[in-house]
């Protein structure tokens, strides 16, 4: 989800039977001799996103960008993945006389001869080991194309605003991406070039309203030319939009899903995976309340919810913008739903942890007062007639967001979310919103 930490990957080394070990060996991979890389079509007419910031893609521009037939030479390469740990930051991999770090749970070695050894290694943001030994979930010899890490086969709902994401290609310096809808490509982008300090992931940041059935697929590009062939369609990259919902949630990042290096394509890091009743993630990383007031017409209304839980204010008071700001914007979204027959419940806004934040390094400290602006919000939603108060199960003694339950002090990892969703859960049975 962020892109402010360091990848190094197309390390070549010389290996031949590549044997895995922990105490012992695992598994041992035959690599077949080289082949050449398939042709891919020439492509034009793509969308150039130029820059990144908070691990979402912004700003953008229309140009033409020729991709030319590849038939390049091809090395033997050798592609690991990994389950993704609780609180790693990144990834040590050992072997030979190597370390190579890595901020996703895999990677692609060039792979030429003798026998080699791995070891993973799961790193906090201090570079101190929080798990030794991680185990190799797949390998895979000489793949065509990125491996792709969505799990939209796990949510009952896919998020309006999708990230799509994926395993680095060795070969790659960026991907191009598209938005299969029914059989026809509606929508298509290329990376900006891939910089060492970035992730290998795309926010999209048009919400996906029309109905019908998607899958998103993904290849390398080098100089205009295709390294790779295209990712295949799979049931964790494909997704049907329906409409109504009868339960959605409106937020922000937290809403969204997502973590330090996890993005809100990972299910176990939203909090709606945690509900047991389908919600409709309508939540948009980095949104403030007046944000998502603004896109409420256009987001909420046609997916016709009965009932609306509103998440957001955290990016209100850790940017200086003042409570009373944010109840107003709050205040009209209410309304909104009033007038549309939506039932509004409002989730108080989590606090930060500033010293978790401070080695995160993608946002600006929080001002002095922003425990007092939280508490302002807090206040006002507890006097909201629907409301879920879940601050005091996730703020430590000195007010902050719990560090058990944050990597980067701003977003909780799975565990803090899956408190918010059995939350939510427990509501919609007072409610009786279920059986």
């Amino acid at each position: 989800m962020l892109k402010f930490l360091p990848i190094i990957f197309a390390i070549i080394i010389s290996l031949s039977n590549i044997q895995f070990h922990e105490d012992k060996p695992f598994q041992k991979v035959n690599l077949p001799p080289a082949e050449p890389t398939q042709k891919s079509a020439p492509v034009v007419s793509k969308e150039i996103i130029v820059g990144k910031l908070e691990g979402k893609i912004q700003g953008g521009q229309n140009s033409t960008v020729p991709i030319v037939n590849a038939n390049l030479p091809a090395e033997n390469v050798l592609r690991l993945t990994w389950d993704i740990v609780p609180h790693a930051v990144m990834y040590k991999v050992f072997f030979s006389d190597k370390e190579l770090i890595t901020y996703t749970n895999g990677i692609e070695l060039a792979v030429n001869g003798a026998d080699e050894v791995f070891k993973i290694v799961a790193l906090n943001f201090d570079g101190k080991m929080i798990k030794d030994r991680v185990p190799i979930a797949s390998t895979e010899v000489n793949p065509k194309a990125p491996r792709t890490i969505t799990e939209f086969d796990k949510m009952s709902y896919p998020p309006i605003y999708p990230a799509y994401s994926w395993i680095p290609s060795k070969d790659a310096t960026y991907y191009e991406v598209q938005l299969i809808k029914d059989g026809n490509v509606v929508r298509e982008f290329v990376t900006g070039t891939i910089r060492p300090d970035e992730k290998f992931d795309l926010y999209d940041e048009d919400p996906v309203l029309d109905e019908g059935e998607y899958f998103w697929r993904v290849r390398g590009l080098r100089d205009d030319v295709a390294v790779t062939d295209w990712s295949t369609k799979n049931p964790a990259t494909a997704f049907k939009v329906i409409k109504p919902a009868r339960i959605a949630a409106l937020g922000d990042s937290i809403t969204h899903g997502g973590a330090c290096s996890v993005t809100p394509s990972n299910a176990s890091y939203t909090w709606e995976f945690y509900c047991d009743v389908p919600v409709k993630n309508l939540g948009h990383s980095g949104d403030t309340t007046a944000q998502i007031l603004n896109r409420f017409d256009r987001d909420v209304l046609p997916f016709q919810p009965k009932i609306l839980f509103i998440f957001a204010g955290v990016n209100d008071f850790r940017t200086g913008i003042k409570a009373q700001e944010s109840i107003e914007n709050l205040a009209v979204v209410r309304e909104k739903c009033l007038d549309n027959e939506i039932v509004p419940v409002f989730i108080t806004p989590l606090p930060v942890n500033p010293a978790l934040l401070a080695k995160a390094q993608f946002v600006q400290p929080p001002p002095a007062d922003w425990r007092q602006q939280q508490r302002i919000i807090c206040d006002w939603i507890l006097k909201q007639k629907n409301f879920i108060d879940i601050t005091a199960e996730m703020t430590d003694s000195e007010g902050n967001l719990k560090a058990e339950l944050t990597t980067d002090g701003l977003h909780p990892d799975a565990p803090g979310k899956e408190i918010i969703g059995k939350a939510v859960l427990n509501w919609l049975k007072n409610y009786k919103a279920v059986d």
